[in-house]
């Protein structure tokens, strides 16, 4: 009996640790290949945007990633095609704003046309899902910010870059 209540204690004591130990240290993230496509012929990117993916370090992201530290990068010229589902309990939504300067309370204007979801300041119920079509241009590096309010500056967005060297559309996780 007593090994028993001490081996229990010992597995509880581990797990408490291990738990405490990985608090505000999320595993590091990787991209999911299958979030990106690419149509060489049509010149057509097809991205799965995900808000507020569960076990991420932040309910505040896209794919999981928050602060920008993913970059979508995509030829100039061509056709996006950009998926939005919200995963998360609270509503969000997506828009291409300025990759430069002060990072916005809310959505506004976005800085390609086309590029946002619908209800962009009340954002989309879990579940909601849009599409959002546009041309990958000019030339820039772009957000993909959340348009509810405060949840751009709570570090949910993500970055574009068009790119006219690219020659196909890739994912970048910046270094930390």
């Amino acid at each position: 009996m007593i090994y028993r209540s001490f081996a229990a204690t010992a597995s509880l004591f581990v797990a408490v640790t291990s738990m405490v130990h990985c608090q505000g240290q999320p595993a590091a993230r990787k991209p999911d290949p299958a979030w990106l496509k690419w149509d060489a012929n049509t010149r057509t990117v097809t991205f799965q945007l995900i808000a507020g993916v569960p076990a991420a370090s932040s309910p505040f992201n896209f794919n999981g990633f928050t602060d920008g530290n993913l970059t979508l990068v995509v030829p100039a010229g061509a056709t996006v095609v950009m998926s939005f589902v919200n995963e998360d309990g609270v509503p969000h939504s997506a828009e291409v704003i300025p990759g430069t300067g002060p990072i916005p309370n809310m959505g506004g204007d976005a800085a390609i046309p086309r590029a946002y979801t619908i209800n962009l300041l009340e954002g989309l119920p879990q579940g909601g899902k849009d599409v959002m079509r546009f041309t990958a241009a000019p030339n820039a590096t772009y957000r993909i910010f959340c348009g509810v309010p405060g949840h751009g500056l709570s570090g949910m967005f993500i970055d574009m870059n068009v790119d006219p060297s690219a020659k196909e559309p890739s994912m970048v996780v910046k270094a930390k």
